[in-house]
């Protein structure tokens, strides 16, 4: 009985056995199957506690060179490349001890000196006890991976060096340009050079905007774009940016109009220059595919924060399968006349990235043979909510003012002046001949023949023409005032403020109120053009200075010299103004001087490059062009005040330089000060010096509509300057002169005209 149960028992025990053999045999086999796949899928090796190699796959012995025979049995120190820092090793090992695991990226050794990168996982191997027992690492070759993304690192290195040099020399050149054009309109020009400047001086910071847009292009493709709002009025913006092409539409007869709502507030916060950007691009391409004669139509409107501007023409238009893909890059339209007109076809592209990373959209909507229009949508916050309305025009209110037109009937010229004269609440009226009664009459330049324009010469009315391109034909007549389009309400009011008042339009422009500093400055820069504005901007505000062509040349004046500013150049020959600010500061640290701040006048607007000029040493920074009022902030920071006291100036401009005219009164009611004063009647004198010798030669042929023209003239200039006297005996000249009065004595009142125009100097 008891053989038998044995029997039974090791029959099971037996079978058991067998059963977990067979298991067992199972697992190894699958465990083969595992090592053999990972072995062909990765880089294996593994490591006793100690760190001596103890298997290697031959993944492992392909990559680094070296034999399985020459590897087992070796630290794996063997592999340590000199730019792996001991520290990483500690934090592996800390990991490993702690984690029971570690990830991270390796730079090892290969047995003939060269390199492999790995991405490497290691895991700790404990026995029943928790000790360690072995270490297994399991890798990828990410050699090629690491390489291609140094070598795009440097070539964006590459780049953006090249890009700050660029920007340097480009910049350079320019920042002379716009200074001496800002100082050539501070000068007393006339209105049509200062017409001129005005231009030059917008292309130039239009051209500016563009380097920018250049430096921020590649950024804008790579998503590192950089958004930068700030206060604005879109109603300066825009009437600045259509005022740059209108030299380009007028070479085709193309007439821009435009409509900025008046209601749109004063003040906006939002990212302006690329706005401005959004737009030129539109105009551009409105120009360039509009015909010859065309038409070109601006609006913008602000409803719910959401700025609108759109551009419309009576172009070529496009067909509706490329309106689908116009915004994509490097594409264009290509329908008919289209295909001869050249271009890159990355202009809408970037109107369409730029509008998005502001958080809006660009739209289309066109008709080929019937033009088309392109609109941006911006969200915008409110900085300042008044509006652009004026409300100070009672003066032209209380006039009768019509509206001349060829058989009274509207275009979209005329359309787009009653637009603000429908903001201004005037009462205008279209007529289509000019025998009624009126005080202001307003005309399109197209609608004037021969006849109308000698009636209007010798008209006692007064005129506005809007010209779609400027001309002086009519420059000399007071009572006539030339209005190009494109028109906004700044320069509508501006036409009757200058046509009601002629000699108060002009303003000069002034730096900061009589502003002076007191110091002494080390100028260092290489560029001529660049050294002489600087010096003539010190000039204006008092301050003395020493001028040095280089790095090396400066940091050896300042050794010389006691200065309480420094201007640095950034780049310069013999040594750049990185260099030389060390020298500087390492100069004073040795002697125990005083710290000379030093700002750095630099080109370079690439991001990061203000921030290493820090680290060099620079105490602020001064952007090429120079603008006016951030030279002003540097001289707050580090120098001292000195402002001429206002009173001195008055007393002294009443009793050395204007003499025959009632000065306080004038003053207090023009509300003018003493340079002011002094232009407007240089203005007056030199207007005069010409229409005395006019007059007393019209009195002399007996010429009566010429003589009552031009004491019409005179009568209104003398009004506004208060000379009762001038004004009174022009009003009767004039009077007798329009009744053909040939028994008036002419010539006695003239005399007393030109006796008490003596009376009035200047010193």
């Amino acid at each position: 009985m008891f053989d038998e149960n044995f029997k039974g028992v090791l029959k099971y025990y037996t079978d058991t056995v067998f059963q977990k053999e067979q298991e067992i045999d199972r697992h190894v086999k699958l465990l083969s199957e595992y090592q053999k796949a990972l072995d062909e899928s990765a880089i294996i090796s593994k490591t006793d506690k100690d760190g001596n190699i103890t298997y290697v796959n031959d993944k492992f012995v392909q990559l680094s060179g070296y034999s399985a025979q020459e590897l087992i049995g070796s630290k794996y120190s063997i592999f340590k490349h000199e730019d792996m820092p001991q520290e990483y090793f500690e934090d592996l090992w800390f990991q490993l001890e702690n984690a029971g695991i570690f990830r991270g990226t390796i730079k090892n050794n290969k047995k003939n000196g060269d390199y492999f990168y790995v991405d490497v996982t290691i895991v700790k191997i404990v026995d029943a006890y928790d000790d360690s027992v072995e270490y297994i690492s399991i890798a990828n070759d990410v050699t090629k991976l690491i390489d291609a993304r140094l070598e795009a690192q440097r070539a964006s290195q590459a780049k953006e060096y090249f890009l700050s040099n660029m920007s340097h020399e480009i910049r350079t050149p320019l920042n002379a340009i716009l200074g001496f054009v800002n100082l050539l309109i501070e000068q007393d020009t006339s209105k049509q050079h200062r017409k001129y400047l005005e231009i030059i001086l917008n292309s130039g910071e239009n051209l500016l905007s563009i380097i920018n847009d250049i430096l921020d292009f590649s950024k804008l493709r790579s998503g590192e774009f950089t958004i930068e709002p700030k206060v604005f009025s879109i109603h300066n913006e825009i009437s600045h940016t259509l005022e740059l092409f209108v030299a380009s539409a007028n070479s085709k007869d193309i007439t821009i109009t435009s409509f900025i709502d008046p209601n749109i507030p004063k003040e906006l916060y939002a990212d302006s220059l690329r706005i401005k950007q959004i737009l030129s691009n539109f105009l551009s391409n409105a120009i360039k595919f509009t015909p010859v004669g065309g038409y070109i139509n601006i609006e913008a409107t602000c409803k719910d924060k959401i700025l609108k501007v759109s551009v419309s023409d009576n172009g070529i238009g496009i067909n509706k399968d490329d309106i689908n893909h116009i915004f994509s890059a490097f594409t264009q339209a290509g329908q008919g006349e289209i295909e001869k007109l050249h271009g890159t076809g990355l202009g809408l592209s970037i109107c369409h990235q730029l509008s998005e990373h502001m958080g809006g959209s660009v739209h289309v909507k066109s008709e080929i043979g019937h033009g088309s229009t392109f609109w941006v949508e911006i969200p915008v916050e409110i900085h300042n909510n008044e509006c652009q309305i004026f409300t100070d025009m009672h003066e032209l209110k209380k006039l009768k003012t019509v509206f001349y037109s060829k058989n009274a009937i509207k275009n979209y010229k005329i359309d787009s002046f009653f637009k603000y004269a429908k903001v201004f609440n005037l009462d205008i009226d279209i007529v289509d001949n000019l025998d009624t009664e009126y005080d202001i009459a307003i005309l399109l330049d197209e609608h004037i023949d021969d006849k109308l324009k000698k009636t209007m010469l010798n008209s006692d009315k007064k005129f506005i023409i809007l010209e779609s391109r400027p001309s002086d034909k009519y420059e000399k007549y007071a009572h006539i005032i030339c209005v190009c389009f494109p028109l906004y309400c700044s320069k509508i009011k501006a036409a009757f403020n200058e046509l009601l008042n002629p000699y108060l339009l002009y303003s000069p422009h002034k730096n900061s109120n009589n502003l002076n500093f007191q110091g002494h400055i080390l100028i260092a820069e290489d560029n001529e053009a660049n050294q002489e504005l600087i010096k003539i901007l010190l000039n204006k505000y008092g301050l003395t200075y020493d001028l040095a062509t280089n790095g090396l040349e400066a940091v050896n004046l300042y050794k010389k010299n006691n200065y309480d500013l420094i201007l640095m150049d950034e780049q310069m020959p013999v040594m750049d103004g990185n260099k030389a600010v060390q020298e500087i500061i390492k100069y004073e640290k040795e002697k125990g001087l005083r710290h000379t701040p030093v700002s750095a006048l630099t080109a370079n607007v690439i991001k990061g490059a203000k921030e290493r000029g820090l680290l060099s040493g620079f105490d602020s920074f001064l952007g090429k062009p120079i603008v006016m009022k951030d030279l002003e902030r540097v001289f707050f920071n580090y120098l001292k005040v000195t402002k001429e006291d206002d009173t001195n100036l008055k007393q002294s401009a009443i009793n050395s330089k204007i003499e025959g005219l009632n000065y306080e009164k004038l003053s207090q009611e023009l509300m003018l000060n003493d340079d002011e004063l002094i232009m407007l009647v240089e203005l007056f004198l030199k207007k005069m010096s010409k229409q005395i010798p006019e007059l007393e030669a019209a009195i002399k042929s007996k010429d009566y509509k010429k003589i009552a023209l031009i004491a019409h003239s005179i009568k209104g200039s003398s009004g506004n300057f208060r000379l009762e006297e001038i004004q009174e005996q022009s009003e009767k000249i004039e009077k007798m002169a329009k009744a053909k009065d040939k028994k008036y004595d002419y010539e006695s009142a003239f005399e007393k005209i030109k006796s008490r125009l003596a009376k009035i100097k200047i010193f």
